[in-house]
């Protein structure tokens, strides 16, 4: 123990200064690249909807230390584009290192592009009703009776061009071919372009199968009373 303890300060000194180099040998190691940020679009008024093919992606430059490399996970670079004051029509957006989001360490030097060109249209919300399609058969003798979708309405927010006049909106095909009883099955909805939904992504809908009935019974049943 007295060994061990004997000039104990320049052994805490010599600790201290190791781990210093440590530090500046894996902090001084930085690495340049490049990644495809996903591009999130904000602070859009209630009363306007984004149409045409917003992009979705922007290019990145990154400096990223050493140890800050294994953070850039897909998703982990984002570029929040503030669409707050802007009007119906073209819109030019500028870009910049600012607007980047990205892990600790990593230092954003460019994106690119610099601008962004996005077209807003008028919104208005609508209560749809829900149509559910169906692909395929039952399985011989049997036949489908009923078909209903929950909820039976939903509310669709989009472009004003698109969704005023329509009543109804259709569900992705629920595939009934070769069944022979009832299925339920959650599925999405066939938005016209630029449409969203206000509330919940998808429906039940509930197919009921069963079997037919010969044909010719409810006569003979008649005639033997």
């Amino acid at each position: 123990m007295r060994r061990l303890l004997a000039n104990w300060e320049l052994k805490l000194l010599s600790v201290v200064i190791a781990f210093a180099f440590w530090l500046l040998v894996v902090g001084s190691g930085k690495s340049q690249l490049a990644v495809a940020a996903v591009v999130e679009y904000t602070g859009l008024d209630s009363d306007l909807v984004l149409v045409g093919r917003p992009r979705d992606t922007a290019e990145v430059e990154l400096e990223a230390a050493r140890w800050a490399v294994g953070r850039l996970t897909p998703g982990a670079v984002r570029v929040r584009v503030n669409l707050a004051g802007t009007r119906e029509g073209e819109n030019v957006v500028a870009l910049s290192p600012d607007l980047v989001q990205a892990p600790a360490g990593v230092t954003v030097r460019r994106v690119t592009p610099a601008r962004l060109q996005v077209t807003l249209a008028g919104a208005v919300a609508r209560t749809l009703q829900v149509v559910p399609r169906i692909r395929g058969v039952p399985e011989p003798g049997y036949a489908i009776v009923r078909v209903t979708a929950e909820p039976a309405t939903v509310q669709v927010k989009g472009p004003r061009s698109t969704i005023e006049g329509r009543t109804i909106v259709e569900t992705v095909p629920v595939d009934a071919a070769g069944r022979r009883e009832t299925l339920t099955q959650s599925v999405g909805l066939v938005l016209p372009e630029a449409a969203y939904l206000t509330d919940q992504p998808r429906v039940l809908v509930t197919v009921q199968i069963k079997p037919e009935e010969p044909m010719g019974r409810g006569r003979r049943e008649g005639a033997v009373r």
